[in-house]
């Protein structure tokens, strides 16, 4: 894994940027021409209750509620706190719920939420970890999209037949997206960068409290990446955290954050600069519940 943004010309960025990201200008057009992609919806927040509520009184014309607790992690009674609170989902399990969107193999697909991506991403990475090629995020979400004023519904879409078909034993190890394990985390300050995309406060801790944050891990947290409209900043103030962080040509990358899902964002935000960054899935929540193994 190498970061060249350095590197890279601006006109690249631009192209690495459109590569990942949707402007919703850009989808508004497509919806009205009649030539929509496949459209998720991630109403995802920790201690969110009723996302499902919130996406049934409005959302985009055709987009599909997607529950990333139970789609795109993986839910069954099997799992161990060991693999984290949002470990990645079976393949089976996951082309059952893509093909019920109507998604193909060569289908173009947008997710968005209502929290300016950062859920999305989740969506993005796990999508193109399980082998999808064309899946962008629509910059700015819902809220966003809707300050626009553009178009949103209160119906629903009919279930697809989609016919994707997915590798059979899809495991972190076998997927398009690179992860790391615990015992990785714990050595990867030791040979290159560990981010910490979770907001500053959880990475310092609280008074009376020491550090909650893996040992050499540097705090860039996920939300930091968006201007006070949710969009993504430009690609050169990416550009320069980036390289605040010593995100130069040649260093390792590693992200993580509570459960793997502004990590998310942070590889999908570093990947508009050309940058690979591996994705500790099992993130704090495995971290923490193996704490004890390693006093």
């Amino acid at each position: 894994m190498s970061s060249e943004a350095t590197s890279i010309p601006d006109t690249e960025l631009d192209e690495l940027r459109n590569a990942h990201f949707i402007e919703a200008a850009e989808l508004a057009r497509q919806l009205a021409e009649g030539a929509a992609p496949v459209l998720l919806d991630i109403r995802f927040r920790p201690g969110f209750a009723q996302p499902e509520a919130e996406y049934d009184a409005g959302h985009l014309p055709g987009a599909h509620y997607v529950h990333l607790p139970t789609v795109l992690a993986d839910a069954g009674p099997h799992r161990s706190a060991v693999d984290g609170a949002l470990p990645l989902p079976s393949a089976g399990a996951l082309q059952c719920a893509l093909r019920s969107y109507g998604i193909n193999n060569d289908s173009a697909v947008v997710v968005y939420d209502n929290r300016h991506g950062l859920s999305a991403a989740r969506a993005w990475w796990v999508l193109k970890w399980a082998g999808l090629v064309n899946v962008r995020v629509l910059d700015g979400g819902y809220g966003y999209w809707r300050s626009l004023g553009l178009p949103t519904t209160t119906q629903r879409p009919d279930t697809g037949a989609g016919s994707i078909t997915l590798k059979a034993g899809l495991s972190p190890a076998s997927g398009n997206l690179a992860t790391i394990a615990t015992d990785e985390a714990a050595a990867f300050p030791h040979g290159g960068i560990l981010l910490d995309a979770r907001e500053r406060e959880h990475f310092v801790g609280t008074p009376g409290d020491p550090p909650a944050h893996i040992p050499g891990a540097l705090s860039l947290p996920s939300s930091s990446t968006l201007d006070e409209d949710g969009l993504l900043l430009p690609p050169e103030v990416l550009r320069a955290q980036a390289e605040a962080a010593g995100l130069t040509p040649g260093a390792a990358v590693g992200t993580y954050c509570g459960a793997g899902v502004l990590a998310a964002h942070k590889v999908l935000t570093l990947a508009t600069l050309g940058i690979e960054a591996a994705l500790y899935v099992g993130s704090w929540s495995a971290w923490s519940a193996t704490a004890a193994e390693r006093n």
